[in-house]
């Protein structure tokens, strides 16, 4: 005659059951949000320090140049949960990848001598050939995640709404690792290299608006 099973068997089968059951509602998922309407690459940080404040949240990694958030946690938190976290720090989320965009930068005043040279780090070649005839040539070293570039973009913006003098020539690093950033050395930015009409370089590192403003100042 068969046996039935022991109390403690089903015991253990429950016990066991319920664990099954706990790690399951436990389980991890990832998602990436698109994040809009950033304009540095802090952005990235304020939205990770809300979202920490948010249970469930386990990690969260930024892509600067995608402008991305994939984020780890628990099934049961929600998507409107990382989305309100973004509208807390003021930037706007949606769910999925594709979709993230920095501000675009402010347009310079009509009839204003501007160019971009390059948007994807692709080197130029030696800036003293790329001068302009007459002018002060300003070659302005960018990345779209650098907000302190944003700053020196104001500045030359309100340069050149004053002064015929001025040509402004904007170059996209991308990254520093790019073909751009290997060959002007680039390492820091803002990075600026201004030539005088007289052929006379400057360079400067960071957002140092003065010495932009010395550099261009007529002799």
């Amino acid at each position: 005659m068969r046996s039935l099973p022991s109390l403690a068997v089903f015991r253990a089968g429950g016990a066991l059951a319920l664990a099954l059951l706990a790690s399951t509602a436990r389980a991890d998922r990832v998602q990436v949000y698109s994040i809009q309407g950033a304009d540095c690459a802090t952005c990235g940080d304020k939205v990770r320090v809300e979202l920490k404040k948010v249970k469930g949240v386990e990690k969260v990694d930024f892509d600067i140049h995608k402008v991305e958030i994939t984020v780890r946690l628990e099934d049961g938190v929600s998507d409107s949960e990382v989305l309100a976290a973004a509208e807390r720090v003021g930037l706007r989320a949606v769910v999925g990848a594709g979709q993230g965009s920095y501000l675009p930068h402010e347009a310079y005043p009509a009839g204003a001598d501007v160019r971009e040279l390059n948007k994807d780090g692709a080197a130029v070649g030696p800036l003293a050939a790329l001068r302009v005839p007459g002018k002060f040539t300003v070659f302005d070293v960018y990345a779209d995640w650098c907000g302190p570039c944003r700053d020196v973009d104001a500045r030359l913006r309100a340069v050149v709404a004053e002064r015929k003098d001025v040509a402004v020539r904007k170059l996209s690093v991308v990254d520093f690792d790019s073909p751009l950033a290997k060959e002007l050395g680039v390492e820091v930015l803002p990075f600026v290299v201004v030539f005088t009409p007289e052929g006379r370089k400057t360079e400067i590192h960071g957002a140092q608006l003065g010495k932009i403003d010395k550099a261009l100042k007529p002799r």
